[in-house]
C-alpha cells in the first residue's frame, strides 16, 4: 500500500486550487449541536487575549483526513473527515457574514475567495468543498457569500442550517465579549479584532494529518486502522492533558507530572481498587455531577470553560482523595487501628466481599466529611452499618437490579461535599437511608435467594460470602468482640464424598470450624462428628451437636437452610 501523510493547516488545505468531493455514498452531515459546541470551545480555548489586547494562539489537532487521489491532484475524494471539513466551512462562511455586517467587505471576500470558493484555469468558479446531496441548499444558503434565504427540506439540510445558526450565535458581539472577558461594550474595532483572531485560529492553527492513497480500497483500510477500537484517548487522558497544558512549569520539578504519577501509584498499590478511570469517575460524581464515563470529559471541559476548575487545586485534591479511596476500596487493618474504627473496617471489608462499587462515591464524601468534623464518629459508623446490611441483602444475596442506587449515592455525596454543619450532614444521611430502605427486598425474596447459596469442591463462588454470614452470626452471639471469629473454615456436615453436590453444598449443610477441627472431622459420619463439634469455639457447631436429630438428609438440610435465612433476615440484618 502506498500512502502519503503530512501535517496540514486549514489554510494549506483550502488555499490551493483543489476540490474536496464528498462522495454521494457518504453518510449525510450529522454533527449535533453538542459536537459543534465542542469544536467551537476548542477553537476559543486556544486563543489567548491579555489585558493589552495582545493575541496569542495555540495549535490544535482535529484529527486525520483520509482522501483518495494523488496529493498533487486537483480533485480528492473524502473517505474520512467530511463532517469536520463541512463544519469548518460553515464556520468560515459565518465569519464572512459577520465581516460583511461590519462593512468589511474586503475581509469577507478574502475568506470566501481563499477558503470557500475557487476558480479553475478556465475562469470557472467552484466550491472547494463539493457536496452533492444537500444541493442547492448548502451551496446557496450557506457556502455562497451572498446567501439566499430558503427553507431546508431534508434532515441533512436542517442540520446544516442548525450548525450555521449555532456558529452565528457564538460569534455575536456580546457572546465573544463574554467569552474573552473584555467587558460588555465592544466597539466595532474590538469586534473586528476578535473575528480576525477566530479566523486566524481556524485557518492557521487548526491542524490535520493529511493522508492520501491512490485507491479507494486502500483509503478504507487506513480509515479502519485510525478508528480501531482502543485507539481513542480515555477521558482520564484528556483531563490529564488539559491539566498538564495549564500546569506547564517544569522547574525545579514538573509538579503536575509527578503528582499524576503518584496518583497512578496509589491507585495501583492495592488489589480490588480498580482502574484509574474507575477512581476518577467515582471521584467526579462524588464532587461534580452524576454522568456516565463517556460524558465526564464533556462535563469537565464545560466547567473548565466556565473557569470553575483550578488546575492546581484539582490535581492536588485528586491525589489526596486517591489515598482515601484505596482505603475505602481495599481496606487493611493498619488503616483502622483504633478499636472504635473496627466497625468501619468490617463494613468496608464486607463491601469488598460483596464485590460492589456503587457506594464508593458516597463513602469518599463521607470520609471527607468526617475529617471536616461535620459528621460525628457514631453517625459514620451507623450509616456504614446500615449500608453493609442493605448491600448484603440487596446485592450479595438477592442480586437485585441496582438501577438508580448509584445516582442516589452521587446526590448524597455531592450534598455532603456542600454541607457546612452537622445538622445538615445528619439530614443528608437520613435522606439516603430513607431512599435505600424502600429498596430492601422482602423476606420471601431474601429466603428464596439465600437458599441458592452453596459451596463445595469445584464451586467456590459463594465461599467468602458464606464465611461472612457465619462470621456475622457468631459475632451476634458474643457479648463482646474480644473472641470474634477469624479465618473460618467451612465444614460439610454431610461429607462431600459419595453425596449429591447440590445437596451437600447448601449452607444448611455447612458449619464454621477452625482448620484443625475441620481436618479432624473430615469424612466421618455425622454422628461421629458431634463430639468434635462440641470442642469448637464457635456457637453454631456446638448448637448443632446439642440439637441433632437423625436422619441428616436433604429435607433436614433444607429446613436448616431456611431457618438460617429467617434468622439472618429477622435478627442479624433486619433494618
Amino acid at each position: 500500500m502506498e500512502l502519503h501523510a503530512y501535517t496540514r493547516t486549514i489554510s494549506d488545505l483550502f488555499s490551493v486550487k483543489r476540490k474536496y468531493v464528498v462522495p454521494r455514498f457518504q453518510r449525510a452531515y450529522s454533527w449535533s449541536k453538542e459536537q459543534v459546541k465542542e469544536l467551537w470551545d476548542d477553537i476559543i480555548t486556544n486563543i489567548q487575549i491579555n489585558s493589552e489586547q495582545d493575541i496569542s494562539h495555540e495549535e490544535y489537532f482535529i484529527g486525520a483526513l483520509v482522501l483518495v487521489g494523488d496529493d498533487k491532484s486537483n480533485v480528492l475524494q473524502i473517505v474520512d473527515g467530511q463532517q469536520r471539513l463541512t463544519t469548518i466551512t460553515i464556520l468560515l462562511s459565518v465569519l464572512c457574514e459577520r465581516f460583511k455586517e461590519l462593512k468589511k467587505e474586503n475581509l469577507a471576500e478574502a475568506i470566501f475567495k481563499n477558503y470557500i470558493e475557487g476558480q479553475d484555469d478556465d475562469g470557472k468558479n467552484y466550491f472547494k468543498l463539493d457536496n452533492e446531496t444537500p444541493k442547492p441548499f448548502f451551496q446557496k444558503s450557506i457556502q455562497y457569500i451572498n446567501k439566499e434565504q430558503s427553507d431546508p427540506q431534508s434532515d441533512e439540510e436542517k442540520t446544516l442550517l442548525s450548525s450555521y445558526q449555532d456558529f452565528y450565535s457564538f460569534t455575536a458581539r456580546e457572546n465573544l465579549a463574554s467569552r474573552f472577558h473584555i467587558g460588555k461594550k465592544v466597539s466595532d474595532e474590538k469586534y473586528e479584532i476578535l473575528l480576525r483572531a477566530i479566523r486566524d485560529q481556524v485557518v492557521k492553527y487548526l491542524k490535520v494529518i493529511f493522508i492520501t492513497v491512490t485507491e479507494e480500497e486502500e483509503a478504507y483500510t487506513i480509515f479502519e486502522t485510525l478508528n480501531a477500537r482502543g485507539m481513542n484517548l480515555s477521558f482520564v487522558d484528556l483531563i490529564k492533558n488539559k491539566l498538564f497544558k495549564e500546569l506547564n512549569d517544569t522547574h525545579p520539578d514538573d509538579d503536575a507530572k509527578t503528582t499524576w504519577k503518584n496518583i497512578r501509584l496509589v491507585i495501583s498499590s492495592r488489589d480490588s481498587v480498580g482502574s484509574l478511570e474507575t477512581f476518577v469517575r467515582h471521584w467526579w460524581i462524588s464532587k461534580y455531577s452524576y454522568v456516565g464515563e463517556e460524558n465526564i470529559y464533556k462535563s469537565f471541559k464545560k466547567l473548565w470553560m466556565e473557569n470553575k476548575i483550578n488546575a492546581k487545586e484539582f490535581i492536588k485534591e485528586l491525589y489526596s482523595d486517591a489515598r482515601t479511596y484505596v482505603k475505602i476500596a481495599s481496606p487493611i487493618q493498619e488503616d483502622f487501628k483504633q478499636q472504635e474504627e473496627k466497625p468501619i473496617y468490617n463494613a468496608l471489608s464486607a463491601f469488598k466481599i460483596f464485590n460492589i462499587t456503587q457506594q464508593r462515591p458516597f463513602l469518599l464524601s463521607l470520609f471527607k466529611a468526617r475529617e471536616r468534623r461535620i459528621v460525628k464518629p457514631d453517625d459514620q459508623k451507623e450509616i456504614m452499618l446500615f449500608l453493609e446490611r442493605f448491600h448484603f441483602m440487596f446485592n450479595a444475596v438477592c442480586s437485585l437490579r441496582p438501577s438508580g442506587i448509584e445516582g442516589s449515592y452521587s446526590r448524597a455525596a455531592r450534598d455532603l461535599q456542600n454541607a457546612s454543619d452537622k445538622r445538615r450532614a445528619k439530614e443528608i444521611l437520613n435522606v439516603l437511608k430513607d431512599s435505600l430502605t424502600t429498596r430492601i427486598p422482602d423476606e420471601t425474596t431474601f429466603i428464596d435467594k439465600f437458599k441458592e447459596l452453596k459451596f463445595y469442591n469445584g464451586y467456590t463462588r459463594d465461599k467468602k460470602l458464606i464465611q461472612y454470614i457465619f462470621n456475622k452470626i457468631e459475632r451476634s452471639k458474643l457479648a463482646t468482640n474480644e473472641l470474634a471469629p477469624e479465618n473460618i473454615s467451612l465444614e460439610h456436615i454431610l461429607c462431600q464424598s459419595n453425596n449429591d453436590k447440590e445437596i451437600i453444598g447448601r449452607i444448611g449443610n455447612l458449619l464454621p470450624l477452625s482448620q484443625e477441627l475441620n481436618e479432624k472431622a473430615k469424612d466421618r459420619l455425622v454422628v461421629d462428628k458431634l463430639s468434635i463439634y462440641q470442642e469448637s469455639q464457635y456457637s453454631l457447631p456446638r448448637e448443632f451437636s446439642a440439637e441433632y436429630l437423625a436422619p441428616w438428609n436433604s429435607n433436614t438440610i433444607d429446613k436448616r437452610t431456611e431457618n438460617l435465612a429467617k434468622h439472618c433476615y429477622q435478627n442479624i440484618w433486619e433494618i
